[in-house]
């Protein structure tokens, strides 16, 4: 299991939700927020049911 940078990965989905908020897709403001509040695991669920790949946010090896 690898280590993951939470705070690269917050700003990741908060740039996420910012770019389809920006689009016109205003339920996105509701996810934005939850990002904040959300710790580590959580962070990485979300992003994994957004089919990010985690391995950009390992750090050390």
């Amino acid at each position: 299991m690898a280590t993951i940078d939470v705070d690269a990965l917050r700003e990741y989905l908060r740039d996420y939700y910012g770019t389809a908020m920006m689009s016109g897709l205003w339920p996105a403001v509701a996810d934005l927020g939850e990002v904040d509040a959300m710790g580590g695991h959580e962070l990485c669920e979300r992003a994994e049911e957004l089919g990010v790949d985690l391995r950009k946010f390992a750090v050390g090896k």
